[in-house]
């Protein structure tokens, strides 16, 4: 396959157009300006920043290991999934994004986090194993905004009272 047909295949196409997308993402970050003075310390654009460099790496990774084997096939696994997967995280982040402000961080994250277990299988053939996994992940969240991070997080009750 020659050079220019091989960058419009599916497999490299798609990494690069999220590399773009991440680059505008990136670009956006800057604009984020800290209500309060900034001491150095974590900040309102730390995670974007970590979230935006973990992106470009793991789009290195794919483009260097489709570029060095080129049309490798997929695990039976994921050509049986075909778009379900991707399509189940889009609507589920979508429904996280409209109701975490009206049901508060535990509801939405717990049920968001039960969703992308289903997506992915995770724990689905042990009830307490994926009640547990899920708990533990919203937990783990919790800590780290409201801990580390001092983020006040919606709680259900703040649109009643």
């Amino acid at each position: 396959m020659n050079g220019a047909r091989r960058l419009l295949s599916p497999a490299i196409a798609l990494p690069l157009f999220f590399l773009v997308l991440t680059t505008v993402y990136l670009a956006a970050i800057f604009d984020i300006r800290a209500q309060f003075a900034d001491d150095g310390g974590i900040g309102p654009r730390t995670i974007p920043l970590l979230a935006a460099f973990c992106m470009y790496g793991a789009l290195c990774v794919v483009l260097v290991r489709e570029w060095r084997h080129p049309g490798t096939p997929q695990p039976a696994e994921a050509a049986e999934h075909g778009l379900w997967r991707p399509l189940g995280v889009i609507v589920a982040t979508g429904a996280y994004i409209l109701l975490f402000r009206h049901l508060g961080y535990t509801l939405s994250t717990l049920a968001f986090v039960a969703a992308l277990f289903v997506v992915f299988e995770f724990q689905t053939r042990r009830p307490l194993g994926f009640a547990l996994g899920v708990i533990g992940v919203t937990a783990v969240f919790y800590g780290l905004f409201a801990g580390i991070f001092s983020v006040r997080l919606p709680t259900l009750t703040e649109g009643f009272l």
